[in-house]
């Protein structure tokens, strides 16, 4: 599979909307900062089916990584649920404890139910397109860090537009670019420490975006400057963590 044709796909199936966000400001709809732009998801998980179709691959076996959670080692199961949640709050003790806390009112818990329906579709048909596509592209040639750091680049670029349209600062969307770039890292060792197992990036992302939307209030409070100084922490700690053995080899650490 050629890896630009995926990225064509991508980038060409997500600039429509790009653009229609410019003239429905879905920010002013819902409560939470998500414009119509963040549907590009869709996006990525039409361009690896189409890439996997073009390339002669298998289509239900692309799809059925996705659901693999018997892959991933015992050790590892509670961890791809807890890690994100845990580094999400402790972002939010960084902002409270710097001051900069500005929202308190907390976002209701019958919200609980649609961030896990919402999110976790939308980390699933992220992944198995930046995970189970991208990653494993790249992990043929590269090692962990500079697949990481490509996709993430890729991944920050990708986001970019949709960031400057929820409306917050300019030093709000480089710092969560910045963290794109280290929670990628972070997906991408996470899915050779549990054996490639898609579902492993899934369940961290999905968990990522559930528990910054529950933040007070509907995320108001999130500060992905913070976020990125939490995560560069739990990176360390992933990095630091030995491969099990059912991991194939991914040529660096």
């Amino acid at each position: 599979m050629e890896l630009s044709v995926f990225l064509c796909l991508v980038f060409g199936s997500s600039a429509p909307l790009w653009v229609a966000a410019c003239f429905l400001d879905a920010t002013r709809i819902i409560p939470i900062k998500l414009p119509l732009s963040a549907l590009q998801f869709l996006c990525v998980f039409a361009a690896a089916i189409l890439s996997t179709r073009l390339a002669g691959g298998s289509v239900s076996g692309l799809l059925r990584r996705g659901a693999d959670l018997e892959g991933i080692p015992r050790l590892w199961r509670p961890t791809v649920f807890l890690l994100m949640p845990f580094t999400v709050f402790l972002s939010y003790l960084l902002t409270r404890w710097s001051g900069a806390l500005s929202e308190t009112r907390i976002t209701p818990l019958a919200s609980l139910a649609v961030f896990f329906a919402v999110y976790g579709v939308s980390a699933y048909c992220e992944e198995i397109g930046w995970t189970a596509v991208m990653s494993d592209l790249l992990l043929m040639r590269y090692g962990v860090i500079r697949s990481g750091l490509v996709i993430g680049f890729t991944w920050a670029i990708w986001h970019l537009i949709p960031f400057v349209q929820t409306h917050n600062r300019g030093s709000w969307v480089f710092w969560q670019c910045i963290f794109s770039i280290v929670f990628r890292l972070i997906l991408v060792k996470t899915y050779v420490l549990t054996g490639r197992s898609a579902f492993a990036p899934i369940a961290l992302h999905a968990t990522y975006n559930i528990a910054f939307s529950t933040l007070p209030y509907y995320g108001s409070s999130y500060n992905p400057m913070y976020m990125t100084l939490a995560t560069l922490l739990t990176a360390a700690l992933i990095f630091s963590a030995k491969r099990t053995a059912k991991s194939a080899p991914d040529g660096t650490n």
